[in-house]
């Protein structure tokens, strides 16, 4: 089913030299309510990274790209680090390819963007064969990232991480090509260190994507997300108890739409799980705050999908238009939105997420068009 929306392997595996360091509407603004007073936020934050989980059809599979592993050096504060990622090219790639850097949430690592091992599902593929270059971080404390001691993981630090490798990108740092056209995408606590890095360094990105992302998180959905989070160490994971993980069999709930996920997506989202920092949960108030998602001046595409049970249990997602009625009024910079049906909190991994991943490569062509012949 086609999405709602609305518009204001075996991989290579290289390690980067150190260096220094639906429809369209428009609308007005609406102003929207303020987040929850800072109790509650503070439950928010706490609970941003429990659902950081999270397209395509299933029954299509896109050709598979060309993908390099990458191990990228990275500091913040007096925290050295390695930040992994995979870099995939299109087939046929052109000499100024856009780049999407793609953030996953907690609880998942970079595999989350290929459909967790399984083709059909991943958005790289389709987003390389739309002509894009795609590079899928693991954020620090994840996947084949730098694991430094649970603490001193924060939200500040992903986001000095993604302004590092951002600025290695376009300079041409990574592979020896620049990418002059850069835009971001996060799902879920990957969302929120995207809205902080492209407040911070609002140049670093010409297109933000959020997914599984709003302003506003429902407190009950916070706490029952809170319950199903434990020590990574339980598991027999050689992390400190700061490493957090999701119960066996709770995913299911928590980031899918219930009787409208793959089985198989199912069973191969428990068996990819990984971990995120509690310490880096609580950073996430500035992400959900209307004065860091105010200074982005990047165009916006937000998506969720309709039965996101943390991000749209606040916020009327019934339409693009409903949900952009509750979220305009966060940005100054041009927002679009879109809403995928009978879809949950991994809007990426959901049966027709694939029609997500098609209208945010044409609504990135287009943008990243516009801002070209604004530059000229």
């Amino acid at each position: 089913m086609r999405g709602r929306h609305t518009r204001t392997r075996n991989h290579p595996r290289r390690s980067i030299p150190v260096q220094a360091s639906g429809r369209r509407q428009h609308g007005r603004h609406r102003r929207s309510r303020r987040p929850f007073h800072a109790a509650v936020v503070l439950l928010i934050a706490l609970a941003a990274g429990v659902l950081a989980a999270g397209g395509a059809s299933a029954a299509t599979e896109p050709a598979r790209a060309a993908c390099t592993d990458l191990d990228i050096p990275v500091a913040s504060g007096l925290v050295a680090a390695r930040m992994h990622a995979s870099l995939c090219l299109p087939s046929s790639p052109a000499a100024d390819i856009p780049l999407q850097v793609l953030v996953s949430g907690g609880t998942y690592n970079h595999t989350y963007w290929s459909g967790l091992g399984l083709p059909a599902y991943s958005y790289t593929a389709r987003a390389t064969s739309a002509g894009f270059a795609t590079l899928a971080v693991d954020r620090i404390g994840t996947g084949a990232s730098s694991h430094p001691l649970s603490t001193l993981v924060t939200a500040s630090m992903q986001a000095d991480a993604l302004h590092q490798v951002i600025t290695r990108a376009r300079s041409g740092g990574l592979t020896g090509q620049k990418h002059a056209r850069v835009a971001l995408a996060g799902h879920s606590l990957g969302s929120m260190a995207a809205v902080i890095a492209a407040a911070r360094h609002p140049a670093d990105v010409d297109a933000l994507i959020l997914t599984g992302y709003s302003h506003r998180i429902a407190p009950a959905e916070l706490l029952t997300s809170l319950a199903s989070m434990y020590p990574a160490a339980l598991e027999g994971r050689p992390l400190d108890p700061g490493y957090l993980t999701t119960r066996p069999g709770v995913r299911g709930s928590l980031f899918h739409a219930t009787g409208e996920v793959d089985p198989a997506m199912l069973a191969a989202d428990e068996a990819t799980k990984d971990v995120a920092s509690a310490t880096e949960l609580p950073g996430v108030l500035v992400g959900l705050s209307r004065d860091t998602s105010r200074r982005i001046t990047a165009p916006v595409l937000e998506a969720n999908g309709e039965k996101d049970s943390w991000a749209c249990t606040a916020v009327d997602c019934t339409s693009a238009d409903s949900l952009r009625a509750a979220e305009q009024g966060y940005f100054t910079a041009p927002l679009t939105t879109y809403v995928q049906p009978h879809t949950g909190h991994s809007l990426a991994l959901a049966r027709d997420g694939g029609a997500f991943t098609d209208f945010a490569s044409g609504w990135l062509h287009h943008v990243l068009a516009e801002t070209a012949r604004s530059r000229a």
